[in-house]
């Protein structure tokens, strides 16, 4: 019942994908685990991985499946389930939550409120992973942390995918209720020189930008509700000068605004600070 599915034993690597929840804010070096505000890493499992351990012949896996593009130009669609990848080991204790009512309330709601639920770049998990998870123990879940993908890269998929995410995790039908949300955008640094020549947007900027074609995924995240913290960092990548396509270009200098008006924007339009 409730997290228990995401500690069901699975043969995957944690190397099968990259993840920004790993690099130092700003630096290439590893980060290092904020004990004092933990993180529950929930993952989508290599589909070719899944389909080993759970071929046509088994059962249906209790977590709940989907699709994902997972070959190496992003064209082919495979089946797949997510799995927290830094188990706690506290899951033999999970069945307390089965004894009755009010210790199933008391105990879901200290479990699920003391941890930050990270996603980092696989929102396609958001929906599933939610949804297993009965409706109070998705109204306990209080803090959640993603990672927008890199804007320059992106594909119709990509847009599709945040954009349920993010209905889902803002709709009054669902039962979330989050109070701080950890948000990292892929940023685009070029050369040895980086940002240091580039025009960066102001809050005012970030408001006309939010209206226009390829930048409709921030107003999802306008439609949070009651949050009391907000934490906005850039998750900085090298990229190709600026001068190869306007595109990159255009990504060049939102990457350089993310920590400046990207982040007074948000912060103002969802915290009035």
């Amino acid at each position: 019942m409730d997290l228990l599915p995401s500690y069901e034993k699975v043969r995957a690597s944690t190397q099968d994908y990259f993840d920004y929840d790993k690099k130092q804010h700003g630096t290439d070096h590893p980060a290092t685990a904020d004990l004092a505000h933990p993180h529950l890493l929930i993952r989508t499992i290599d589909p070719d991985r899944y389909r080993k351990r759970y071929p046509d012949s088994y059962p249906t896996p209790i977590r709940s499946k989907y699709s994902v593009r997972c070959d190496h130009f992003r064209s082919a669609c495979k089946s797949t389930t997510y799995h927290c990848v830094n188990n706690p080991r506290f899951e033999d204790q999970l069945s307390i939550l089965r004894v009755n009512k009010m210790i199933h309330a008391e105990a879901a709601e200290l479990l699920y409120g003391s941890y930050t639920f990270d996603f980092d770049t696989h929102v396609e998990a958001i929906v599933p992973f939610l949804s297993d998870l009965t409706p109070f123990a998705r109204s306990c879940i209080k803090s959640v942390r993603l990672v927008k993908r890199a804007l320059a890269y992106e594909k119709e998929f990509d847009r599709c995918e945040w954009s349920n995410a993010l209905r889902y995790l803002t709709s009054s039908s669902t039962g979330v209720s989050l109070r701080k949300l950890e948000l990292g955008v892929v940023a685009g640094r070029p050369g040895a020189n980086g940002w240091d020549r580039v025009a960066v947007y102001n809050k005012n900027d970030m408001k006309l930008l939010s209206g226009l074609e390829g930048y409709e995924w921030m107003q999802y995240l306008l439609e949070f509700r009651g949050l009391q913290q907000l934490e906005v960092q850039p998750v900085i990548e090298h990229c190709p000068p600026g001068g190869t396509s306007m595109a990159l270009a255009g990504y060049i200098r939102f990457s350089a605004s993310v920590e400046i008006g990207f982040r007074e924007y948000l912060r103002e339009q969802l915290l009035g600070a």
